[in-house]
């Protein structure tokens, strides 16, 4: 009968958000003990800096992309560096890598590949500062990581130049990247260094589950491609033709340049292009700082839409059968996203977005660039969101997949709620709390990803599960405090990297209230919430009615609970496991409900309603 606190006659509660540490794997518990306390990057923090300049040309007819690049690479750290590690993404693409051995779904069976179709990153060199590196593949036969030994440790407060060339190919079957035809996605593709963070290098192969982490600085990438390619990527064009002829039915009759946006230094070229782009040929210049990837697709066959957000240009190609992207279909939809998500985090910070038919369905997110398999608004919304959760935010997705992927879906079904007018929260959150009565996958969401057990597993515990944690932590703040969190989130930590802690920090701050608990119980626990009606009656009182209920907590978790009676609403916010209630109403309550507006991760709402005696 204790903390019980009238609430008006309204159909949901207040709402708010969640958070993670960069922290090796936790074991699965069911206990909820005291939060543990909060340990921010933001003291003493630092990150890494890079400088990437590429120059690569498509050879479509030896079918593969040959470049020469260079990295300036500036020690932020306070630790003086003797190795390096780099990720060759794209041979994870092929047989005998540690994704194509443990990859569980028929249809992308990487390890059956032949010579002519699997996917490769081929370093011919590597120099530091001019001496060359020898390169040690720390996880072979997987070769999606390499390390270098340096001949001389790079100081802190230092910076050294790394300069290499390659070979790479997409695969024929598509999984993010692929090539077919003459179309190309590549959504990996260079040798990237590994991110160098407060708890060590983060070399690390790449699974199925879990994908982006990198070091935020500029890309400068000249491509050399067929004439007739029509190309899409991270940064602004500040040089040469991508093929962009708006089509009859673009929104806007011109392309939105964006060329003054950034203002460059001059390249140093890596040596690979010299004088023109040969007859047939030409080299488009792309250009982005505070980003920490770049990606690009290209087509003949693209369709070229484009349209503004406000003072982002927005930039659409499609494929000339995708009727549904045309006459401003899809444009529409990333303005919609786009201008929303502003709305929640503040304005998007980058020339422009993107968004093109890639080869792959689904869809996959890059700084700039949302590679979609379908114009619909639930993807393109949820690509979008991960400009900030991914790209903006830079989690590391491998560790804190809820982060980035619970965040974007999260915001996507927020956006729907707001936008249409429908809420699709009931049905979701029934939905995940059905899987944990069943007893969920045994491990809580802070789970590093590969450790989680199976894909199936991966989509719920870095998706579905997350977004509702998220969304419950909403309606505990309240909509505006949540949305305020989140904008002091893009305020204290845009273009840097963010674990768990800066989330919640940010969330404290505009809350005013310790939520280390809420973290503790939903992120790093399989504890289940589990509020029961035990009992109810009522007499009536004068003109009115006194209705008594008892409630009982059955589940290891905790989160105060709506309860509605004769067209009243109380909050219940006593953590004791049985709890006695007291409701004066108007009219007579025929029933009590618990969570009316099924907010909660209730994993019994059988035991919610209970029939009124008395009276």
């Amino acid at each position: 009968m204790l903390n019980v606190i009238p609430l008006p006659a309204t159909p949901s509660l207040p709402r708010r958000t969640a958070v993670r540490l960069a922290l090796p794997l936790l074991v699965a518990s069911t206990s909820v003990g005291p939060a543990a306390p909060l340990a921010s990057q933001d003291d003493d923090y630092w990150q890494q800096e890079v400088h990437y300049t590429i120059e690569a040309a498509l050879d479509e007819e030896a079918g593969q992309l040959e470049g020469a690049g260079t990295m300036v690479y500036r020690n932020r750290s306070p630790d003086a560096i003797d190795e390096v590690f780099f990720h060759l993404h794209l041979n994870a693409f092929r047989p005998n890598s540690i994704w194509a051995t443990v990859e569980q779904r028929e249809h992308l069976d990487f390890q059956s590949l032949g010579e002519e179709e699997h996917g490769f990153e081929r370093l011919a060199s590597m120099t530091m500062n001019g001496v060359a590196l020898d390169p040690q593949y720390p996880f072979a036969p997987d070769s999606t990581v390499v390390r270098f030994a340096l001949p001389e440790a790079i100081a802190s407060g230092g910076e050294a130049t790394f300069a290499f060339e390659w070979t790479a190919r997409p695969a024929t079957l598509c999984r993010r990247q692929c090539r077919q035809g003459r179309s190309w996605d590549f959504a990996h593709w260079y040798p990237r260094i590994a991110p160098y963070d407060h708890a060590g290098w983060q070399g690390h192969p790449l699974y199925p589950q879990g994908e982006f982490y990198g070091e935020y600085g500029v890309y400068d990438v000249t491509l050399d491609l067929a004439e007739d390619q029509v190309v899409g990527a991270t940064g602004a064009v500040l040089e040469g033709d991508p093929g962009w002829r708006p089509s009859p039915w673009s929104p806007l009759p011109e392309v939105p340049w964006q060329r003054d946006w950034y203002t460059p230094r001059e390249p140093v070229s890596p040596g690979r292009f010299t004088g023109e782009a040969a007859a047939g040929r030409k080299r488009v210049r792309f250009y982005s700082e505070d980003t920490h990837h770049f990606a690009w697709s290209t087509s003949p066959d693209y369709r070229y839409e484009a349209t503004w957000a406000g003072d982002v240009a927005i930039h659409v190609l499609y494929r000339p059968e995708d009727l549904d992207w045309d006459a401003g279909a899809a444009a529409g939809r990333t303005i919609r996203a786009i201008q929303w998500l502003e709305g929640v985090f503040g304005p998007y910070p980058y020339p422009q977005l993107t968004n093109l038919h890639r080869l792959d369905g689904g869809g996959t997110e890059f700084p700039m660039v949302i590679m979609d398999g379908s114009p619909s608004q639930g993807l393109i919304t949820h690509e979008t969101a991960h400009q900030w959760a991914m790209g903006i935010f830079g989690s590391n997705e491998w560790k804190d997949a809820w982060l980035d992927e619970g965040m974007a879906s999260f915001l996507t079904t927020w956006f729907t709620e707001e936008v249409t007018g429908v809420s699709g929260w009931p049905a979701t959150v029934a939905n995940v709390a059905r899987i944990e009565a069943q007893g969920g996958t045994g491990v809580p969401i802070g789970t590093v990803s590969e450790e989680m057990p199976g894909f199936g597993a991966y989509g719920f515990l870095a998706y579905q599960k997350p977004s509702v944690v998220l969304y419950m932590l909403r309606e505990l703040v309240g909509t505006e405090t949540m949305r305020e969190g989140l904008r002091i989130y893009a305020e204290r930590k845009s273009f840097e990297h963010v674990v768990e802690a800066d989330l919640r920090s940010a969330i404290e701050a505009a809350h005013g209230e310790d939520l280390g608990w809420f973290f503790e119980q939903w992120i790093h626990t399989t504890a289940t919430l589990d509020w029961a009606v035990t009992a109810a009656s009522t007499r009536q009182e004068g003109d009115g009615w006194a209705t008594t209920m008892t409630l009982e907590r059955r589940g290891e978790a905790w989160m105060p609970v709506t309860v509605r009676a004769g067209g009243v609403e109380v909050l219940v916010d006593d953590r004791s496991p049985i709890v006695t209630v007291d409701l004066r109403s108007s009219e007579r309550p025929s029933e009590v409900v618990l969570d009316p507006e099924t907010v909660l991760l209730d994993v019994d709402r059988s035991n919610n309603r209970a029939e009124v005696a008395g009276g």
